[in-house]
């Protein structure tokens, strides 16, 4: 599920760096996990900051990406630590799927041009070799719409834009999340899926 994203040109955003100063992303970079991802944080609702995908938690002894992805019906077992406490959007231009039956790749993105918010959920993580605090971040993943089910299993959780605020409100609980996301799932019409390398 979704091992590669297209981060986008991002033109109108300024990172919020840990030292407080403003930068501009590198345009039109692709990310895997363990790359810096551009994201916001019910923390600090009003900053872009960049986090790395592939959350760690205070039970990792070492840097890993193994934890890219939650399923949304996991996150009240494996994932309770962070729901309800510690919720992003992570912004993407377009993501990529490889179809292992039909042996091909597709990139995935929105019909309308405009970039993906995916629900995830964020931690700090420190590497106590080094005294270093880590930013690092997932992405939430449910069942497929009809369109996305023709390539895959599962598809990130897709916020549109005037539901960030509600996936970021640090009033809802972690119920209360679940429900939402479930209750607004991206829609078949919202995607663009083509063809990017047969195999």
């Amino acid at each position: 599920m979704c091992g590669r994203v297209l981060i986008g040109e991002q033109k109108d955003i300024l990172i919020t760096g840990r030292d407080g100063r403003q930068f501009k992303p590198k345009p039109n970079t692709t990310g895997n996990p363990g790359s810096m991802l551009t994201v916001v944080t019910d923390a600090l609702p009003d900053k872009v900051q960049q986090y790395r995908w592939g959350l760690l938690t205070a039970d990792d002894e070492k840097i890993h990406n193994k934890h890219k992805h939650a399923k949304i019906e996991n996150l009240h077992t494996n994932w309770r630590n962070q729901l309800g406490k510690k919720h992003c959007v992570i912004r993407i231009q377009a993501f990529f799927e490889y179809n292992v039956t039909q042996k091909k790749s597709y990139r995935i993105e929105r019909a309308d041009g405009k970039p993906f918010y995916i629900a995830g959920l964020w931690d700090i993580w420190m590497d106590v070799d080094t005294n270093i605090l880590l930013p690092t971040c997932l992405m939430i993943t449910m069942p497929p719409n009809r369109k996305m089910a023709e390539i895959h299993d599962r598809i990130p959780a897709i916020l549109e834009r005037g539901d960030v605020k509600t996936w970021l409100d640090k009033n809802l609980t972690g119920q209360q999340r679940t429900a939402f996301l479930q209750s607004h799932p991206c829609l078949s019409e919202t995607l663009k899926i083509t063809l990017e390398k047969e195999y």
